[in-house]
């Protein structure tokens, strides 16, 4: 049956925390040369397949579904150890097939599945999933190391794709290193700074503020994608923001989103084939919530806060989430709902959308969009994947490096309410109840791979699957989702968790997230990524942003 790690870091460290094991008989049940017992096992390469691993403090377990590497021919770093010269490191080039770095022995968790992995990285891309070594001496190698592959350890690791947050309000650069250092690494929105336009609404508008704010994004450590003001009734200030570099555009209330701007601007993104996101109307003043599907004509739509009370139509801007082509995310004051989520929102809305508590209809249009019933309902509209998207709305009513926490907080939060999550099919290792593998791929999606689908950039980031970015999380188990141990960006590591710099090795304490070399100079923008539009590209954006 295999064993269950409850926070395999903090059983290893702290001997006061109990450690949970199930009866096995062996490795008899992994085809393993060894004699070694499972925990033994697990300690020196990480968990194989049967074993489980409980996510930080949550009540949500994993199960190893497969293990792509050889028992008996892994490959560890290390004083007396297999990464050694003649033995799991081959004299193999980097010209000739070696790896830039291997990750070795990482759990991976994605929403393709569970599994127990090496990862090869060679020119900031996942060069190969599998297993790691030198092919002259081991079996099944599919990722060579040679004398020019670094490596890092992922025994006992949780390997995560980094995190996308679509709804970035560009308000402070300082938002930047909270969000790489919680395991997010791309940021979609908009913003010029501490503006009042920016401060309610994720748009940077107009081609001169796009070409300065995309100039500023060659500072982080990032991949960014800006999304344009998308509030018009005619198309000509939408194309040239298009065509200045937006990745997309935002349609926000607080500009006037009306049937009319709806229209235009899905109009406009259709021709240049980029994704328009929605704040809707909380007033209802030009219309109700079934006039703005209508102008949607079916056509696809981000629809930001989709529950309401990060803004959109009151009572019931939630019934979107049931229309095909709408694509509906949350933002994470909301999530999960909780004893205290409503307390704080009324005061964030007012500062947020420059509101006057002097004036009984700012606090009439505040309270409005603040309702208990539909927050509550958000929490199983997750759960049942029919919201399919967490993000942010940094500094707008939402807290950016808590995206990834409070995503996980609502997975745990619902397994208390609904119980086990059962996928369509009980065939595969997700089936048992014994794991929770099919609420945990449905929950990372939320913050990976459906963020990048929804905004066109899946080909790049958003997932580890071979020929993507490197870019990539590895956690302690007892601390997934609250901090990461390392983050990569483009294959070099960009943030880390690191100890006194002036300490005779790098963990003495204080140990925090610090910015490594990935966050300086030119390697910054060689592993970073600015997403615009193809229009933008094919006119030589790039050109038109160096200096002169």
């Amino acid at each position: 049956m295999g064993c269950i790690y409850a926070s395999l870091a903090l059983v290893l460290s702290f001997s006061l925390i109990p450690y949970r094991r199930i009866e096995i008989e062996g490795l008899r049940s992994c085809p393993h040369e060894l004699s070694d017992e499972r925990r033994a096992y697990a300690e020196t390469f990480g968990p194989t397949v049967g074993d489980r691993v409980r996510l930080a403090d949550t009540n949500l377990i994993i199960e190893v579904e497969q293990d792509y590497t050889t028992y008996g021919d892994e490959v560890k770093f290390g004083g007396g150890k297999v990464i050694r010269d003649g033995m799991g490191q081959s004299p193999i080039s980097n010209a000739d097939g070696a790896v830039d770095a291997v990750i070795t022995n990482a759990l991976i968790l994605d929403w393709w599945g569970i599994v127990k992995a090496d990862v090869g990285i060679k020119d900031g891309n996942i060069h190969a999933i599998g297993k790691a070594g030198n092919p002259y001496i081991q079996d099944n190698v599919t990722i060579i190391i040679g004398p020019g592959t670094e490596v890092i350890a992922g025994e006992g690791m949780i390997l995560t794709a980094g995190g996308i947050d679509s709804h970035i309000h560009m308000i402070c650069p300082q938002q930047f290193e909270v969000a790489i250092a919680s395991g997010v690494t791309t940021l979609i929105g908009g913003g010029t700074g501490p503006a009042a336009g920016t401060n309610a609404t994720t748009c940077t508008s107009g081609p001169w503020n796009i070409y300065r704010m995309l100039q500023a994004m060659d500072a982080f450590p990032l991949n960014i994608g800006l999304l344009g003001k998308g509030n018009s009734a005619k198309p000509e200030g939408l194309n040239e923001q298009v065509e200045a570099g937006a990745v997309g555009l935002k349609l926000h209330e607080d500009w006037g989103t009306t049937p009319a701007t709806i229209d235009t601007c899905l109009a406009v993104a259709d021709e240049y084939d980029i994704q328009v996101a929605i704040h809707t109307d909380t007033l209802n003043e030009a219309g109700f919530v079934e006039d703005t599907i209508a102008a949607f004509k079916n056509r696809v739509i981000h629809t930001y806060h989709t529950e309401g009370a990060g803004g959109g139509h009151a009572p019931d801007i939630i019934k979107v989430c049931g229309e095909a082509n709408v694509l509906p995310s949350s933002t994470n004051p909301t999530r999960p709902y909780t004893v205290n989520t409503l307390e704080e929102h009324l005061d964030m809305l007012m500062v947020c959308h420059h509101l006057d508590r002097g004036i009984p209809e700012d606090v009439a249009f505040a309270e409005s969009r603040i309702r208990r019933e539909t927050i509550a309902a958000e929490d199983i509209l997750h759960d049942l994947g029919a919201f399919s998207m967490i993000s942010s709305d940094s500094q707008a009513m939402g807290r950016i490096g808590e995206v990834i926490l409070r995503t996980w907080q609502t997975g745990h939060k619902m397994k208390v309410q609904r119980g086990w999550l059962a996928p369509a099919s009980t065939e595969a290792v997700e089936g048992s109840d014994r794991n929770d593998n099919f609420r945990a791929k449905r929950y990372i999606a939320k913050y990976t791979i459906n963020p990048a689908i929804t905004h066109g950039i899946a080909e790049h980031v958003g997932s580890i699957e071979v020929g993507k970015l490197a870019d990539l999380c590895l956690w302690r188990p007892a601390f997934f989702g609250v901090k990461p141990e390392l983050v990569l960006k483009g294959g070099l590591i960009a943030w880390a968790q690191m100890g006194d710099a002036n300490a005779s090795i790098p963990t003495p304490q204080p140990v925090h997230m610090r910015p490594m070399f990935a966050s300086y100079g030119g390697a910054m923008t060689a592993t970073s990524l600015t997403f615009v539009s193809q229009a933008a590209l094919d006119q030589g954006i790039g050109d038109r942003l160096k200096p002169a």
